[in-house]
């Protein structure tokens, strides 16, 4: 009796180095992603549970992207929301007076806009979204 095996030919090839570099790299980001949502809805579970959702569904979605190019474009765009959630979101909390109060930290010092409060107005104006103003010049002489 003779024992024979064939080659097979429906196993998964191997992980490359760089296949096993960019899923580093994406459960890093995954990672970074959460920390940053913690940090920003902390004391939200409304915000938390929604946010876990949402990036959870992206990673899923963009799961078998293997493109180099698309997946370094999905990579900046981790980097990019991450930047977005430590720096460039504050979050406030509704008080007494019917305004929201929040604080700034020290790592949103550097954006130099201007903060405007969050009230009818301004929802109207969201609402209504970006508008364009002409407005007269003084000729050049």
């Amino acid at each position: 009796f003779t024992l024979s095996f064939g080659t097979p030919t429906n196993l998964p090839s191997l992980p490359t180095n760089t296949t096993i570099k960019m899923r580093l790299r994406a459960l890093a980001g995954y990672r970074r992603l959460f920390r940053a949502r913690e940090k920003l809805f902390q004391g939200d579970q409304t915000a938390m549970l929604e946010s876990r959702v949402a990036i959870r569904a992206e990673f899923e979605k963009n799961r078998f992207v293997q493109d180099a190019t698309q997946l370094e474009g999905l990579f900046v765009m981790i980097d990019e929301a991450e930047d977005m959630m430590l720096h460039g979101i504050v979050q406030g909390q509704l008080n007494n007076q019917g305004s929201y109060a929040f604080k700034l930290a020290p790592e949103h010092a550097g954006n130099q806009q201007k903060l405007e409060p969050i009230n009818a107005q301004t929802v109207a104006k969201m609402e209504k979204g970006p508008t364009v103003e002409v407005t007269k010049t003084s000729k050049a002489k």
